[in-house]
């Protein structure tokens, strides 16, 4: 994909740790974020969600890529 779109559902006093990460130059940015608020980043920024570790944390990820529709299932 070319760019991520990560919107948080959950409210975050619902869970605890589930931090979204950006990376840049080996440091983690943590992003503090409320219900309905997104990040929206190069698909290729290195990324990731911190480890819950108290409750459940709920998440849209849209995904947009560039190019020819896929219109071939790959799993037939």
């Amino acid at each position: 994909s070319v760019f991520t779109l990560c919107v948080l559902l959950s409210d975050p006093s619902d869970f605890d740790g589930g931090e979204l990460m950006t990376w840049h130059a080996g440091e983690a940015q943590k992003h503090a974020m409320g219900r309905g608020d997104a990040l929206f980043f190069h698909s290729e920024k290195v990324h990731n969600v911190a480890t819950v570790t108290r409750g459940v944390r709920h998440s849209l990820v849209v995904e947009l890529w560039q190019g020819a529709s896929n219109r071939k299932d790959r799993y037939s």
